[in-house]
């Protein structure tokens, strides 16, 4: 998994499918001539103080380290609601194979959670 930071990963974002679910939102682009998933992660300043920014950031990507080798290549840009700070890791598992299954990323189906 590699970082979205070029301007030509952004405007490909945009162009891509947005998703959504009760606690995150994922905008995605696919692009099969990416070796790997590109991840990049918005999160608003409402969602608290920058340590609870960072520790949804934290989460997230380690939510998405389980899923790296499923991932379709392409971009992917991760948000997240109000809510999400106080949700368990489950659950914030949960609601990313939703957005995963929805948008078509996941290769294979997810494994049982733990």
């Amino acid at each position: 998994m590699d970082s979205c930071r070029s301007g030509a990963d952004f405007t490909a974002l945009r162009r891509g499918r947005r998703f959504d679910s009760e606690l995150l939102w994922m905008a995605f682009a696919a692009d099969p001539g990416l070796g790997r998933p590109r991840v990049a992660f918005a999160l608003s300043r409402r969602l608290g103080t920058a340590v609870m920014r960072n520790r949804i950031r934290r989460r997230l990507r380690a939510l998405l380290r389980e899923f790296a080798s499923d991932m379709a290549p392409g971009r992917y840009l991760f948000g997240a609601r109000a809510a999400a700070p106080a949700v368990t890791y489950r659950r914030a598992r949960a609601e990313l194979v939703e957005l995963l299954s929805a948008a078509g990323a996941l290769n294979s189906p997810p494994n049982s959670p733990k």
